[in-house]
């Protein structure tokens, strides 16, 4: 019986300590599954389902943009924004680190610059770019909460020619 007892312990209570804190452990793949979800609902382009992922009141940064951005709106606007001048625009995954609260997504995203915005150079349209990309995001409740995004602005500028100016 000792020897069942001593079995039953290696096999299920030691198992249970190691992962420091079960409900932990199970909310960490809860927010690595929220970054897979944002990844795929970004490359369906699909800015209702997106902005579903956020808490009302998240908070956005960019190197896109000056400052912060609150609010579900603005994940709506930002990223149909995107998805208009780029249509072909894709993400994929390169790693995912994740937390209880928190998740860092390293990715590529790629496209096509077909519809710029107004006052863009033409010498941008039709360009293609692929950039490397970091978001950190903050996750309570299930929801977005905090998300800071992180890519190399001077390498998409070579990508787009506007080096190539005189």
């Amino acid at each position: 019986m000792r020897a069942i007892n001593r079995i039953l312990t290696h096999f299920i209570l030691i198992p249970c300590t190691l992962c420091i804190g079960c409900s932990s452990h199970s909310q960490t793949i809860n927010t690595k599954k929220l970054a897979t979800e944002w990844i795929n609902i970004l490359n369906k382009h699909d800015t209702v389902a997106l902005a579903l992922l956020y808490s009302d009141s998240v908070t956005m940064e960019s190197p896109n943009w000056e400052g912060i951005r609150i609010g579900r709106a603005v994940v709506k606007d930002t990223y149909s924004r995107y998805f208009a001048s780029t249509p072909d625009m894709q993400q994929e995954i390169t790693d995912i680190i994740a937390s209880d609260s928190t998740v860092v997504i390293e990715y590529t995203f790629a496209g096509t610059l077909l519809n710029p915005e107004k006052n863009t150079p033409e010498y941008m349209h039709g360009k293609k770019y692929k950039l490397s990309a970091c978001t950190v995001m903050s996750i309570r409740k299930g929801k977005i909460t905090r998300q800071q995004t992180y890519f190399d602005q001077v390498s998409f500028l070579r990508q787009v020619g506007f080096f190539e100016q005189k």
